[in-house]
């Protein structure tokens, strides 16, 4: 029929989509894989593809899960579960802070953790930084899951920056400047490396005023647990606290996320929220509960991470692994198939 020879000739020209379906496969996790059915079953479902001077980027609507946003053959979100990964990286460290002014968003290029972020009345100026403009335009034109003033730079308490984070907070305006950076990230390959090498955290650290907080994508504890323990030591090197959080996702790999929050000048955790949530109706996910039992974690993980030694400058000497940067992921040492 034309709907069939019309979703096999998207298979050709549309990475991961076959007969159909949306599938995600990456080195990253090795032996399993993720499929989303497209609306109908159809191509007609594609709402947006390009490939840009970084990526490819391609949104599509699905048949249980909605909107779908995908770059370089990886689910970044869904319209259906996205609440329970942005709400959570964005309110944890939030809500951890007294007084949130500045803040820092590097990557997000999708809006949706500025979306969070503008709900908090105490922050007066937030900064989102994502080297890819095509994404945001992506964002905007076909997601709408941001209200447009966000992105389009009528709000003034939004600045856009298209430049690579990591020669961003080289600049000397940037330091002491921020008082939450939320790293949210793609994973660790492609335009994304080198906001998973120690230098980053360390521009991080700098951009921080005293008692920041910064929050990053953590990866899933059930696939990554070696690069988890090698960014939270890392993390406990740098700050003078740092730890894991989690949250559950279904489209994520295994359907578990995590966080890594580190402070600055401060040792308390930031599993108590110091301020109460006035905007509590709008959320589908967070809450003061959630908050708290994001840091609850399986006894297996948290002997793992509790062991954790401080960073000595040689992640594979750490890790006690031989050192392979073609096959190896560049912070982790874990096998890349």
């Amino acid at each position: 029929s034309e709907s069939s020879n019309a979703t096999n000739d998207a298979a050709k020209k549309y990475k991961g989509i076959q007969n159909g379906w949306f599938t995600e496969t990456a080195s990253m996790w090795p032996g399993q894989r993720f499929s989303l059915a497209l609306e109908n079953y159809s191509a007609d479902s594609i709402l947006y593809h390009q490939k840009s001077e970084f990526q490819d980027i391609l949104v599509f609507r699905s048949a249980q899960y909605g909107k779908v946003f995908v770059i370089d053959g990886i689910l970044q979100l869904t319209e259906r579960d996205e609440c329970a990964f942005h709400e959570m990286m964005v309110h944890l460290p939030l809500f951890s802070h007294a007084n949130p002014k500045h803040v820092l968003i590097v990557g997000g290029g999708d809006g949706v953790c500025l979306r969070e972020v503008c709900r908090h009345t105490q922050v007066q100026h937030v900064t989102l930084v994502e080297i890819d403009p095509m994404v945001l335009q992506a964002s905007k034109d076909f997601l709408r899951l941001v209200p447009a003033e966000l992105l389009d730079g009528s709000d003034p308490r939004v600045e856009i920056v298209h430049a690579d984070a990591a020669e961003y907070l080289k600049e000397q305006r940037n330091h002491g400047r921020f008082d939450v950076i939320l790293a949210d990230t793609l994973d660790p390959i492609g335009p994304a490396e080198s906001l998973f090498e120690p230098e980053f955290y360390e521009k991080m650290y700098d951009a921080l005023k005293p008692s920041g907080i910064i929050c990053i994508q953590g990866e899933s504890f059930f696939i990554h647990l070696n690069l988890i323990r090698d960014l939270l030591s890392v993390c406990k090197d740098l700050f003078d606290f740092a730890e894991y959080a989690t949250t559950m996702a279904p489209s994520y790999p295994c359907g578990q996320i995590g966080f890594i929050l580190a402070r600055k000048g401060d040792t308390k955790s930031c599993r108590n929220p110091v301020r109460r949530c006035k905007f509590q109706s709008d959320l589908k996910w967070y809450n003061r509960q959630m908050h708290r039992a994001a840091f609850v974690l399986p006894h297996y993980i948290e002997q793992e991470l509790s062991e954790v030694d401080l960073y000595d400058g040689d992640f594979d000497e750490m890790s006690g692994r031989e050192r392979d940067d073609e096959n190896r992921c560049f912070l982790s040492g874990c096998s890349i198939q």
